[in-house]
């Protein structure tokens, strides 16, 4: 029967290969992952149902500042207290195994599907073979025959759990609403920009815009830019000097633009589309 565990590794036993011999995970991370936490039940709802494989679970789920809590509604079972996070896409659970370690897997959640909520032990053991196989070591901050402690790096843990996250069947959810799409003043929209999902960018308004845009960053740093047009020429460019800047579009013909902010110093980029009226 497959079901939601409660992180099995803090209060499971699992035998290894039939042999009797009990088996914890070795690998853990020295922190959970590093984003703020959210609030998970405005993301899934308060109550959620979920077809896995031929059975359906229903589960409770409960957000505070510091952490969120899923209990199972049929028993009152706690299955997950942690924190959860996004970026870029995925959300990640961080639930502590003791003062200084903490498990950390990814869900991802497309229309009525949900990945990787169901498989926190096959997500560490498929970590576990990734970093003996010598893959993404930049996270490895120790390394024995028992022991593997990494550290969360959010760039390599995207990479990592993308891997992963895309070879796991999905659960169903079966109470899943799709929300409607609202219209808005375009003259005061601002571009749906989630700022877990971006490291500088945290808002970019109006947009769409006839002269000029602000663009404010998640905090102060040496941040270039570059404006693209669909053919890829660069129309703009430039240097933020703070938190809140602004860019002169009046002077570029009506169609949309492609926004590049670039941290030369880490060598990331972030890139987001704008568009220009009349």
């Amino acid at each position: 029967m497959k079901s939601l565990s409660p992180f099995f590794w803090l209060i499971i036993l699992l035998s290894a290969c039939g042999d009797g011999a009990e088996y914890f995970p070795k690998t853990t991370f020295d922190s959970p992952f590093p984003k703020r936490n959210r609030d998970l039940t405005a993301v899934l709802g308060e109550k959620l149902v979920i077809k896995s494989g031929t059975d359906t679970l229903v589960l409770t789920i409960s957000s505070f500042k510091n952490y969120n809590l899923i209990t199972n509604s049929s028993h009152g079972d706690t299955l997950f207290k942690g924190t959860v996070c996004k970026f870029r896409g995925l959300y990640y659970f961080s639930q502590p195994f003791n003062d200084t370690s903490f498990f950390i897997y990814a869900v991802k959640l497309t229309n009525n599907l949900v990945y990787g909520l169901n498989s926190a032990w096959e997500q560490t053991m498929l970590i576990e073979r990734a970093i003996e196989n010598g893959q993404h070591q930049k996270i490895v901050r120790y390394r024995s025959a028992d022991v593997i402690r990494l550290y969360p790096d959010k760039r390599e843990l995207k990479n990592l759990f993308s891997a992963i996250i895309d070879s796991i069947a999905p659960d169903t959810l079966l109470n899943f609403q799709e929300t409607a799409p609202v219209l808005a003043d375009t003259s005061k929209a601002v571009t749906p920009i989630d700022p877990d999902d971006f490291e500088f960018l945290s808002k970019a308004y109006p947009n769409p815009t006839s002269d000029f845009i602000t663009i404010e960053l998640q905090q102060k740093a040496k941040i270039t830019y570059q404006v693209t047009n669909l053919n890829g020429k660069t129309v703009l460019q430039g240097q933020f000097t703070g938190t809140k800047n602004k860019i002169d579009l009046s002077g570029q013909p009506e169609g949309i633009f492609y926004l590049t902010l670039i941290d030369a110093a880490n060598n990331q980029k972030e890139t987001t589309t704008i568009i220009k009226t009349k």
